[in-house]
């Protein structure tokens, strides 16, 4: 066999490749066709059914859909393919490898669902499906136009669901760093801020990061549980899994059996905080425990109805004697962080006229919109999925005036702008002009629908501080400077306009599209 050492077991490799994998020959064909280089295939040792792929393409197609660095493919010889095999390819992205591009990847594979299973995780994953079928019957379309296709079709910016993947995660590096803090000391952290802000986004990626580190980490939303009871039984399962998943032997339970599963025979409420901290007393470090919608908690707040919700607060309230007595037996306890809207359980002293004992039990952290290099990271990135440029500098300083960095508004505005894209330009540099007519569309889905409902949550937590706002953004100077310097008395009047990112330090509109619906 010719050539050096590398290319000769490239050589064995690749043929043991295209030996194995249906369409695999097909496969290498259709990269030669484009001038594309597989320069690695390489066997999954722990799934002889997966093989990875890393392939250079050829300068002209990097040019035009700004793939600079090398391509990651997966070929998955499954029948069906299942979200954890995406999830696969998102840790090997994670992995950030200089040489490889973290927005973009293949998947190679027979199952003809896994199309739409990519399509259902746009937003967070960038992935061109091969169906190796058809590259054997030989109706596949060639790899360019195939990347064409896919940069067109899906709306990588239409996306309202909270961010599970790190690489559709963007900016908040002092936020990220400001949790990461506290939890190695296990102080407790309360993030709020405004509807779809990236609160749940931010405590996702904190603590996927904590779990791949080997920190025990349990994760609880309290708008899908509908009992106290189901939040004890919650964090006992999670909890009793966490010790087996690190090897540890998990103790003898009054609550669960030996297995994890519920006593069908025991009152959970009489015993949880007994077999909670048996196994706090397994964990090797202390427990990082994330609670979404902590708001829930709340009675006046919740969804729940009132006597739920108490009876939720108070199973916090006994978490929170769990922290402190722990605490003080020189115990490692639990590190908690918490998101919602509304921090009234950390922020009002008394519920009802007695004594809240959640008062300043977290450290509170406002997570206000994003910063404007932040944003204009998270909108080119996702542009680049889409064959989208924005290389006017003007595109990126409209978005940020009017919807302040504040990431689902942003992407609502890029979406829509995208529609304008002329039929089959690729790469499209969008014009200032087609950010300015979405910004301006009216209807549902659209970003004043968004804006509007940004301002509503707002109002509905937080209405004494929205009633200011005609005050404050008055076409009146008088009456602007006379309700600015009623704000500076009275800060704790006007405290989370600011923090929340509605208004700037001096009270002027940061989210500019939201002017006009208050004085309307």
């Amino acid at each position: 066999m010719a050539g050096t050492r590398n290319q000769q077991v490239l050589a064995t490799h690749r043929a043991r490749f295209e030996q194995q994998v249906s369409g695999g020959r097909e496969f290498t064909k259709l990269l030669r066709e484009i001038g594309a280089e597989a320069y690695r295939f390489e066997e999954d040792r722990s799934d002889r059914a997966r093989w990875w792929i890393y392939i250079t393409l050829p300068a002209n197609v990097r040019e035009t859909f700004d793939l600079r660095l090398d391509v990651l493919c997966l070929s998955a010889s499954y029948e069906r393919v299942e979200p954890r095999t995406l999830t696969r390819i998102a840790e090997r992205l994670r992995a950030r490898d200089a040489r490889v591009d973290p927005d973009f990847a293949i998947l190679l594979t027979s199952d003809s669902g896994a199309t739409d299973l990519v399509k259902r995780r746009r937003g967070q994953l960038a992935i061109l499906t091969i169906n190796s079928q058809e590259l054997i019957s030989g109706s596949a379309i060639g790899l360019r136009e195939r990347i064409a296709e896919i940069m067109v079709t899906h709306d990588h910016y239409d996306l309202t669901r909270p961010i599970t993947e790190p690489a559709a995660f963007y900016g908040r590096q002092a936020e990220v760093a400001e949790l990461e803090f506290a939890l190695d000391r296990g102080q407790s952290v309360g993030v709020f801020g405004l509807r779809k802000a990236g609160k749940t986004s931010l405590l996702n990626f904190v603590a996927r990061q904590r779990e791949g580190n080997g920190k025990p980490m349990v994760w609880l939303d309290i708008s899908v549980l509908q009992s106290a009871e189901e939040f004890q039984l919650a964090l006992l399962e999670k909890c009793h899994k966490v010790v087996r998943e690190l090897g540890g032997r998990p103790p003898r339970l009054m609550t669960l059996t030996r297995e994890g599963n519920p006593n069908p025979t025991v009152q959970i409420g009489s015993y949880w905080i007994r077999d909670l901290n048996a196994l706090l007393d397994t964990l090797p470090n202390r427990l990082e425990l994330f609670i979404d919608e902590i708001d829930q908690a709340w009675p006046s707040r919740s969804n729940l109805g009132e006597e739920q919700a108490t009876a939720v607060l108070r199973c916090l309230i006994q978490l929170r004697g769990v922290v402190q007595s722990r605490e003080a037996e020189g115990k490692h306890g639990i590190g908690v962080v918490c998101a919602g809207v509304d921090p009234a359980i950390f922020e009002k002293p008394l519920l009802d006229g007695r004594d809240n004992l959640m008062y300043k039990f977290s450290r509170l952290s406002f997570l206000s919109p994003m910063k404007r290099d932040e944003m204009q990271e998270m909108v080119r990135s996702l542009g680049k999925r889409m064959a989208l440029r924005y290389t006017d500098h003007r595109t990126i300083d409209f978005l940020f005036q009017e919807f302040g960095g504040h990431p689902l508004l942003t992407r609502k505005a890029c979406s829509v702008a995208s529609r304008k894209r002329p039929e089959n330009e690729i790469p499209w540099h969008v014009p200032l002009s087609a950010l300015e007519e979405a910004a301006e569309a009216r209807g549902p889905n659209t970003p004043q629908s968004e804006v509007k409902d940004v301002l509503a949550s707002f109002t509905e937590w937080f209405g004494d501080e929205a009633a200011m706002l005609p005050l404050l953004w008055s076409d009146d100077p008088q009456e602007r400077e006379e309700a600015k310097e009623w704000a500076r008395s009275e800060p704790d009047m006007a405290s989370h306009l600011v923090s929340y990112g509605i208004t700037d330090e001096d009270w002027s509109p940061r989210i500019h599209a939201m002017r006009a619906l208050v004085l309307r």
